[in-house]
């Protein structure tokens, strides 16, 4: 069996290359393009045409996307392009060779307002990223009916930089000991990478034994935080001071951050067998550990 990875180098696609490794895999990058790695365009469709043509993949995954607000709101053209277009494109080419495809979405396509949601809640994204996200869901249904979409959260483990994960960017927060404000109203489930790429295995592996799964599925912890609160628990777990982290209300206040957008999962594992459940609690400090320095042991 081979799969493709689209979008390896990032945070979801590093863990999807691994638990793929059953397989013979082609994990793909561009701005990241790493060692190992196909150097391939997400938003050229000639780039993509020419890899599925040369490995004729059995199923193919799609973790290309820009999640990251500084990066978007920066250059929105091409943030909708790795978001929306380069969907489309690897959908369409998926189809045409003839692979199963699974595409990779955001419960940031909810509003946050009425949870938890189910696969089939009505989405209604209060923000840019999420409607780019549902415009991609869109564009993957109507380019190839038979993928797989699944919705995930935030998402965190080991990193290359603090800001690819909010865990590790609060992390050095905490550990930096300059005075900041977290919100402390929108809530999140951070899972682990490794965990949701498991699921992605397990979701590969159902359609290429004709599994039908419906278009969507969920997939998320069950344990939810704010911001402030994971700042909080990273300042007990290793005997920081939090005194300079500040409880407020600003992703809540702007209006464009979802309150509570907990994901409604029962029916994946009704279908498959579970993925390992990975404890927050339990997975948290040797993700963090590294981004705490210069930290300040706490007063007694």
């Amino acid at each position: 069996m081979r799969a493709v990875i689209f979008g390896a180098s990032g945070r979801l696609g590093r863990s999807v290359v691994h638990a793929f490794a059953d397989m013979t895999v082609t994990g793909t990058a561009f701005s990241r393009s790493t060692s190992g790695l196909a150097t391939v365009d997400a938003t050229a469709a000639d780039d993509i045409e020419r890899l599925l043509g040369r490995d004729q993949p059995d199923v193919v995954v799609n973790c290309v996307g820009e999640r990251r607000p500084a990066v978007w709101a920066g250059a929105p053209a091409q943030a909708r392009d790795r978001n929306v277009d380069a969907a489309r494109l690897i959908a369409e080419a998926a189809r045409r060779c003839g692979a199963r495809f699974l595409h990779i979405s955001s419960d940031y396509v909810f509003d946050g307002k009425t949870p938890p949601y189910r696969p089939g809640s009505l989405p209604n994204p209060v923000n840019t990223y999420g409607r780019w996200k549902l415009l991609a869901e869109e564009a993957v249904r109507a380019a190839c009916p038979d993928a797989a979409i699944l919705r995930l959260p935030v998402l965190y483990g080991p990193v290359q930089f603090a800001a690819e994960t909010n865990l590790t960017e609060i992390a050095r927060q905490v550990g930096a000991g300059a005075r900041v404000e977290l919100d402390d109203v929108c809530v999140r489930y951070p899972t682990h990478a490794d965990e949701a790429a498991e699921v992605c295995r397990l979701i590969a592996g159902a359609l290429l034994h004709g599994q039908h799964l419906g278009t969507v599925a969920h997939w998320s912890a069950e344990q939810g935080f704010t911001k402030y609160q994971m700042a909080r628990l990273i300042a007990r777990r290793f005997g920081l001071s939090a005194d300079h982290i500040r409880a407020g209300e600003a992703d809540a206040v702007s209006g464009d951050r979802p309150i509570d957008c907990r994901l409604d999962c029962q029916d994946l594992p009704a279908a498959l067998h579970p993925a390992r459940r990975r404890l927050f609690h339990a997975e948290f400090p040797p993700v963090v550990e590294p981004w705490l320095l210069p930290a300040r042991p706490a007063t007694s």
